[in-house]
């Protein structure tokens, strides 16, 4: 079970999209392109390029963690606007908070109502 809180450090990972890849796929990317230790306890995130899914990955316990979710059609995540062109962001915790939990309506359908 992936358990997270504020003390853990948070990174996105802007240009990394793949939702196919399992953990060791991740966490070889996560070393090798983004020159980062994913054997820290750091928890490291990254979006679909329609951002309606988000994946976790961290490694706790001697154990892998990834944990997915993917909002239903109609909805996306919070879109995350990226200042400077960098590889990693390092997030504070109510922000991640704020990304997972507030979904964005993409579009909103209405009928004509017939009086």
């Amino acid at each position: 079970m992936l358990t997270i809180s504020g003390l853990k450090n948070f990174y996105f990972l802007p240009h990394f999209h793949d939702m196919r890849c399992g953990y060791a796929r991740i966490m070889e990317i996560i070393r090798i392109s983004y020159h980062r230790n994913p054997y820290k306890g750091d928890v490291f995130f990254f979006m679909s390029k329609n951002e309606r899914t988000v994946r976790m990955l961290m490694y706790e316990r001697h154990a892998f963690h990834v944990h997915s979710c993917t909002f239903a059609k109609g909805y996306h995540f919070m879109k995350i606007k990226i200042e400077d062109e960098k590889s990693v962001y390092q997030v504070d915790w109510k922000d991640l908070v704020a990304i997972l939990e507030s979904p964005v309506v993409k579009e909103i359908r209405i009928k004509e109502c017939n009086s």
